[in-house]
């Protein structure tokens, strides 16, 4: 029981420490930027060439927001091992 509420509040915890951060992919011309809620915060458009070309700019909008998504899955996940590791036996 304990044990469980332990793991709760490690986790909350945890989702607090990464919402402070943020995460930048940049992929064919399209920047994203997403926080650790993954929420975006920003996209810029760095490549004139995709505004006249609306498949290759949704295409480029696509991969880069799922670029920045695995991101911070990728740190959210190392995060949850180097704190909680210990009590999965990782």
């Amino acid at each position: 029981m304990f044990d469980k509420l332990k793991m709760m509040n490690q986790a909350r915890s945890m989702q607090k420490k990464m919402e402070g951060e943020s995460f930048t992919e940049e992929f064919q011309g399209v920047q994203v930027i997403i926080n650790g809620k993954q929420e975006v915060q920003d996209i810029k458009i760095n490549n004139e060439e995709l505004l006249s070309d609306t498949n290759k700019l949704e295409g480029a909008l696509r991969d880069a927001i799922n670029n920045a998504v695995k991101k911070s899955q990728m740190a959210m996940a190392e995060k949850m091992k180097e704190e909680m590791g210990g009590m999965f036996g990782m």
